[in-house]
Protein backbone atom coordinates (compact mmCIF):
# COMPACT_ATOMS: atom_id res chain seq x y z
CA UNK A 1 0.00 0.00 0.00
CA UNK A 2 2.91 2.04 0.67
CA UNK A 3 4.95 1.90 -2.61
CA UNK A 4 1.17 2.43 -4.36
CA UNK A 5 0.98 5.72 -2.46
CA UNK A 6 4.60 6.58 -3.43
CA UNK A 7 3.96 6.02 -7.08
CA UNK A 8 0.51 8.35 -6.99
CA UNK A 9 2.75 10.84 -5.46
CA UNK A 10 5.59 10.73 -7.87
CA UNK A 11 3.33 10.45 -11.24
CA UNK A 12 1.54 13.59 -9.84
CA UNK A 13 4.43 15.31 -9.02
CA UNK A 14 5.75 14.58 -12.89
CA UNK A 15 2.18 16.27 -13.32
CA UNK A 16 3.04 18.79 -11.36
CA UNK A 17 6.46 19.30 -12.90
CA UNK A 18 5.22 19.24 -16.69
CA UNK A 19 2.63 21.82 -15.66
CA UNK A 20 5.50 24.38 -14.57
CA UNK A 21 7.66 23.48 -17.18
CA UNK A 22 4.41 24.28 -19.96
CA UNK A 23 3.31 27.71 -17.19
CA UNK A 24 7.39 28.85 -17.86
CA UNK A 25 6.98 28.31 -21.39
CA UNK A 26 4.35 29.83 -22.26
CA UNK A 27 5.06 32.65 -20.48
CA UNK A 28 8.11 32.90 -22.69
CA UNK A 29 6.58 32.26 -25.96
CA UNK A 30 4.12 35.28 -25.19
CA UNK A 31 7.01 37.86 -23.95
CA UNK A 32 8.45 36.40 -27.78
CA UNK A 33 4.79 37.16 -29.43
CA UNK A 34 4.35 40.59 -27.33
CA UNK A 35 7.71 41.68 -28.57
CA UNK A 36 6.94 41.20 -31.84
CA UNK A 37 3.22 42.59 -31.90
CA UNK A 38 5.12 46.29 -30.63
CA UNK A 39 7.50 46.01 -33.15
CA UNK A 40 4.57 45.54 -36.38
CA UNK A 41 2.63 47.94 -34.56
CA UNK A 42 0.01 46.59 -31.78
CA UNK A 43 -0.52 48.19 -28.87
CA UNK A 44 -0.18 46.16 -24.95
CA UNK A 45 -3.16 45.76 -23.42
CA UNK A 46 -2.33 44.91 -19.64
CA UNK A 47 -1.46 48.08 -18.00
CA UNK A 48 1.23 46.45 -15.70
CA UNK A 49 2.91 44.82 -18.66
CA UNK A 50 4.12 48.20 -20.26
CA UNK A 51 7.84 47.85 -18.80
CA UNK A 52 8.47 44.13 -19.36
CA UNK A 53 5.81 42.95 -21.39
CA UNK A 54 7.99 41.50 -24.09
CA UNK A 55 11.25 40.87 -21.77
CA UNK A 56 12.04 37.42 -22.52
CA UNK A 57 14.43 36.95 -19.24
CA UNK A 58 12.07 38.86 -16.43
CA UNK A 59 9.14 37.23 -17.78
CA UNK A 60 11.00 33.97 -17.30
CA UNK A 61 12.54 34.73 -13.95
CA UNK A 62 8.90 36.04 -13.06
CA UNK A 63 6.90 32.66 -14.23
CA UNK A 64 10.01 30.50 -12.99
CA UNK A 65 9.28 31.79 -9.13
CA UNK A 66 5.75 31.68 -9.61
CA UNK A 67 5.25 27.87 -10.60
CA UNK A 68 8.06 26.91 -7.96
CA UNK A 69 6.30 28.56 -5.17
CA UNK A 70 2.93 26.70 -6.25
CA UNK A 71 4.75 23.40 -6.19
CA UNK A 72 6.87 24.19 -2.73
CA UNK A 73 3.24 25.27 -0.95
CA UNK A 74 1.65 22.26 -2.11
CA UNK A 75 -0.53 24.46 -4.46
CA UNK A 76 1.01 22.72 -7.98
CA UNK A 77 -2.76 21.79 -9.21
CA UNK A 78 -3.30 25.91 -9.66
CA UNK A 79 -0.99 25.54 -12.15
CA UNK A 80 -3.13 23.95 -14.80
CA UNK A 81 -5.84 26.72 -15.01
CA UNK A 82 -2.75 29.13 -14.82
CA UNK A 83 -1.45 27.04 -17.62
CA UNK A 84 -4.58 27.15 -19.79
CA UNK A 85 -4.91 31.09 -19.20
CA UNK A 86 -1.39 31.56 -20.51
CA UNK A 87 -2.62 29.42 -23.65
CA UNK A 88 -5.28 31.91 -24.25
CA UNK A 89 -3.11 34.42 -24.19
CA UNK A 90 -0.58 32.54 -26.65
CA UNK A 91 -3.44 32.08 -28.83
CA UNK A 92 -4.53 36.07 -28.94
CA UNK A 93 -0.98 37.55 -29.46
CA UNK A 94 -0.44 34.68 -33.03
CA UNK A 95 -3.81 36.56 -33.62
CA UNK A 96 -2.37 40.00 -33.11
CA UNK A 97 0.71 39.37 -35.25
CA UNK A 98 -0.74 37.49 -37.95
CA UNK A 99 -2.92 39.89 -38.05
CA UNK A 100 -0.02 42.93 -38.42
CA UNK A 101 1.52 40.99 -40.92
CA UNK A 102 2.15 43.22 -44.59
Amino acid sequence: MTTFRLAAAGANLRTVILFAIAFVGLNILDARLTGTALVLGSSEMNPMATGFGSSLLLKGLISSGIAVALVLLGRGRLLKPLCVGMLVVVLWNLVAVWSWMP
